[in-house]
């Protein structure tokens, strides 16, 4: 991979960074107060919580695989499939900066 590419996979990974990480705060800070009127508004709040949260988690777990991206880029390791070792080819980072697979590894694992 040319340095001219490393680069440009490492400014769209601090990209999707700043955005999860704006929105993961976003979504932690939602506020619900305490005034609530009736059940049926008490049950919206508790839905919208549990959806909040497991958006949260979502956008945390790939806010993980973005920073162990970036890592790898400092370790020289970005672009090599965790599985097999073969490189993983430019399309497949273009569309997914933060992927830990080939295309061959990713067909076999489903």
């Amino acid at each position: 991979m040319t340095s001219e590419e490393l680069e440009k996979f490492r400014n769209l990974l601090e990209e999707d960074k700043k955005g999860l990480e704006s929105k993961i705060k976003r979504l932690t800070k939602a506020d619900f107060g305490d005034d609530v009127d009736s059940l049926e508004e008490e049950s919206d709040e508790t839905e919208e919580m549990a959806t909040n949260e497991a958006l949260t988690n979502a956008f945390a777990e790939r806010l993980g695989s973005v920073n162990e991206a970036l890592l790898k880029i400092e370790k020289g390791t970005y672009g090599v499939c965790e599985n097999c070792g073969n490189k993983i080819s430019s399309d497949i980072l273009e569309i997914n900066p933060e992927s830990k697979l080939c295309k061959d590894c990713k067909a076999k694992n489903g």
